[in-house]
């Protein structure tokens, strides 16, 4: 029965799911679903996890691993199950995430948006957003200007604000 199965698919831990949506079509289907994570919060079984940025080590050695690191990756950390958890790099910048943009949580997605370009060291406007139903990346709508060192906001309603900050010649901006 459909509904026997969701209500123990609504309990798993979500490391796990990536491997269950592998079983067939229909779980796969359940858990690609948005209303099957909000489901989760609803019975109390959704899991909170703290998302860090982190250097990405270089090197094997103990004395050159934390050396001229530039690359940033994104962790996230379960706090219930002690576990860590490296996020997929964003298909763009394989090597690292933009330095010095900014990081947000928005209905089941972590948003990335604008910093510097980490190979060109370039302001940038770009939005990648983290869709934890599916477990990969998509480029969102760029912000209209390029922008780092700004501040950011979200709304109750999941709406982002960016204001401030320096564009490409690092000239400060007054926009919003």
């Amino acid at each position: 029965d459909d509904e026997i199965g969701r209500e123990c698919l609504l309990k798993v831990s979500y490391n796990s799911h990536d491997k269950l949506k592998a079983v067939c079509r229909s779980w796969e289907a359940m858990l690609s679903s948005p209303q099957f994570y909000e489901d989760r919060k609803i019975c109390g079984t959704s899991e909170q996890f703290i998302c860090l940025i982190q250097a990405i080590p270089k090197g094997n050695s103990a004395d050159d691993k934390w050396q001229a690191t530039r690359a940033y990756g994104l962790t996230l950390y379960d706090p219930l199950q002690g576990a860590w958890d490296r996020l997929p790099s964003i298909p763009q910048f394989p090597d690292g995430i933009p330095l010095f943009c900014e990081c947000f949580w928005v209905d089941q997605k972590l948003v990335m948006i604008g910093g510097w370009n980490p190979s060109r060291w370039e302001a940038m406007n770009s939005v990648f957003i983290y869709d934890f139903t599916s477990g990969k990346w998509r480029r969102g709508a760029d912000m209209e200007r390029i922008r780092s060192f700004f501040a950011c906001a979200v709304s109750p309603s999941g709406l982002i604000y960016v204001a401030g900050g320096h564009e490409n010649n690092k000239n400060a901006l007054r926009t919003c």
